[in-house]
């Protein structure tokens, strides 16, 4: 069992913006949607979204800093790029989310059972796109928990938040803090929860931080 990453040059708007911002985009595709992971400078994560929401629509974005978690109003499969399935189906491979966006190209990171899908897989690429292999290396079932269970299940990508910081971040996206305009404050928050709205606000921005970290781990991960 392998698992590769390809570098996939000159494919879209995805990868251009990146090149533009020297900035990272992780994108966890859900067909009619898109989820991404942005990484950039302080002063470029709006113009990013704006870049975001002129290829594929922005339909709820949270920005914190030079990072920003955004939910795409259409797939970008559909909007922007040539994509890999025809690719990955012909050589019986599968695609690992998420896609990264980087240095102005796309990282694809692709399972393959034997190396002679492998080997079909990357001479199919090279037939349609700039190509070159940026990590492979060799999986073991039973080291890697591949064959025993999905290595993208969520309990091996979410932190560990306390009781209250679980409490008080549920609440302010059930009740549409992270909208635009917001749809309540932490002062109201803060009195469901019966503690103070200073230390709701602190309960909030460490949830958010150790989200952040942890996604950000998940797609940097060797």
């Amino acid at each position: 069992m392998h698992e590769v990453t390809f570098r996939l040059s000159g494919t879209g708007g995805f990868a251009a913006i990146t090149d533009e911002f020297d900035a990272t985009i992780a994108l966890w595709c859900n067909d009619h949607a898109d989820l991404l992971r942005v990484r950039g400078s302080p002063d470029d994560v709006d113009r990013i979204c704006d870049r975001v929401d002129e290829i594929a629509g922005v339909d709820d974005a949270l920005v914190a800093g030079d990072r920003a978690v955004v939910v795409t109003t259409d797939c970008v499969r559909g909007t922007d790029e040539p994509t890999v399935d025809a690719h990955l189906a012909d050589s019986g491979c599968v695609l690992l989310p998420p896609l990264r966006y980087e240095a102005g190209t796309r990282c694809c990171r692709v399972l393959a059972l034997s190396a002679d899908r492998l080997t079909a897989l990357y001479r199919s690429l090279q037939d349609a796109f700039d190509v070159t292999v940026a990590e492979k290396r060799a999986l073991d079932p039973d080291v890697d928990g591949v064959a025993a269970e999905s290595p993208l299940g969520l309990d091996r990508v979410l932190p560990s938040l306390t009781k209250r910081q679980q409490q008080v971040f549920t609440l302010a996206v059930e009740r549409g803090y992270y909208q635009s305009p917001r749809e309540t404050s932490m002062a109201a928050i803060a009195e469901t929860v019966g503690i103070d709205r200073r230390t709701a606000e602190d309960h909030r921005r460490r949830a958010e931080a150790k989200l952040f970290d942890a996604v950000v781990a998940y797609y940097r991960r060797d």
